[in-house]
């Protein structure tokens, strides 16, 4: 028998304050610790006469993550993002500062962690490899968040066309001929499993006088490396710019993990882009595979043997298992949601995503079962190159008054807890 005592103390927090005060594991990976927490993207691509190469940052935040004031229609927030973009080859340091203002109607607004606030900026730039650093500053906390990113843009001289990098997303807004007109990106890559469909959005600009038509294969695996799907498409320069959607059915996936490479390819020329996207269960597996790894995952929170034994029976009552466990964890059974199902195995996406290595999924690993335990710390001192020590990161929980060391003993990226702090994980 498993003891859930200490394992469960993060989540009875989540319980109380719905995911106020838990880490947030889908959007985005930080969050709800009382600072302005956000993800960002960078997104490499051109403008549609393909003359000049740009770059859009994306920021994403949620409303509970920003500090709102009340004002007579309502509550207001500000905040103010900085992007500083650097390349040490040929010197180049561009800066920008965005003021964006958020309106939240009521108070429940303010809290949601369903109003998702997109921010994005354009800016010019040349081939090359380069490091992003973006701030956020909430002004009426006045506390602030940095994010580094770094970024290549290719050079396509060589090449009879241009293609961007890609964005996923799931949510979009259509014209009255079906065409989409403007979407959502999704900067985790991690989505639902109840989303019926996953796009991919990208660009191609034909160079002038390329009279061959530009093919488009894209292929996607799962974690394993299988082969899931594999389409092909050819059009020719007649327009030269074109965007590109491709639809994923989310029925045609069993396993939560996937990579996806798309393969551009004119004459001799070919260019590869890799992409990887996941799904968090927010309703019960459909599949066998599904479920099974669905109950595995549940090692953290469950009683061990319960899931051993239910792992053995037939599907039927395996889901009635999974079903009936989660219903009785519920924090807010009258709503449709189980917050709590949703942010505990946004936090197993999550550490498959971040610590997986070539032995073991993530979130079998050491750091894995931490931070889906306890979610995302308050602070992680990264020491990567230090001399004559092994790479070793320091995770900081102020809130639980936790600390955790772990150690890359082989120099592989497999970080383990060291054993002097096993006694934090339970006391």
């Amino acid at each position: 028998m498993k003891s859930i005592r200490n394992i469960l103390i993060p989540f009875f927090i989540l319980i109380l304050y719905v995911c106020g005060l838990s880490q947030y594991m889908g959007p985005p990976k930080l969050s709800g610790v009382g600072l302005p927490y956000f993800n960002t993207e960078i997104f490499p691509t051109f403008t549609e006469d393909g003359s000049q190469k740009i770059v859009r940052v994306y920021i994403q935040m949620l409303n509970d993550d920003i500090t709102f004031v009340s004002v007579d229609s309502g509550y207001t927030a500000e905040i103010q993002i900085d992007i500083f973009i650097s390349n040490k080859e040929n010197e180049f340091n561009f800066n920008r500062s965005l003021n964006e203002n958020i309106f939240a109607k009521d108070f429940d607004a303010t809290n949601s962690r369903h109003e998702v606030n997109v921010f994005s900026t354009e800016i010019p730039i040349d081939s090359g490899k380069y490091e992003a650093v973006v701030t956020v500053l909430d002004k009426n906390s006045g506390k602030q968040v940095n994010r580094k990113v770094v970024f290549d843009f290719p050079s396509f001289s060589k090449l009879p066309f241009l293609i961007s990098d890609v964005l996923l997303f799931d949510k979009y807004q259509e014209d009255s001929t079906g065409r989409i007109v403007n979407f959502v990106p999704n900067l985790t890559g991690n989505f639902s499993s109840g989303a019926d469909f996953v796009y991919l959005y990208f660009n191609t600009f034909i160079k002038e006088g390329e009279d061959d038509s530009l093919s488009i294969h894209y292929t996607i695996r799962d974690a394993s490396n299988y082969i899931n799907q594999r389409n092909e498409y050819a059009f020719t320069g007649n327009h030269r710019h074109r965007e590109h959607f491709i639809r994923l059915s989310r029925h045609q996936f069993e396993r939560t993990k996937y990579s996806i490479q798309i393969i551009a390819t004119m004459g001799k020329f070919q260019y590869k882009i890799d992409k990887f996207f996941s799904f968090y269960w927010t309703i019960s597996p459909t599949s066998p595979k599904d479920l099974d790894l669905a109950l595995k995952q549940l090692d953290y929170l469950a009683d061990s043997d319960s899931v051993d034994y239910y792992l053995e029976q037939p599907f039927e009552e395996k889901k009635a298992y999974f079903q009936r466990f989660w219903k009785e964890m519920d924090p807010n059974p009258e709503t449709n949601k189980n917050e709590l199902m949703d942010e505990y195995y946004r936090r197993v996406n999550y550490a498959n995503q971040t610590f997986s290595s070539i032995s073991q999924e993530g979130w079998l690993t050491d750091r894995g079962r931490i931070f889906i335990k306890f979610g995302q710390p308050d602070d992680i001192e990264r020491h990567p190159f230090e001399m004559n020590s092994n790479p070793y990161e320091i995770w900081r929980y102020y809130s639980l008054r936790k600390v955790f060391l772990f150690i890359d003993r082989l120099g592989f990226g497999d970080y383990y807890l060291h054993p002097a702090y096993l006694d934090e994980e339970y006391n």
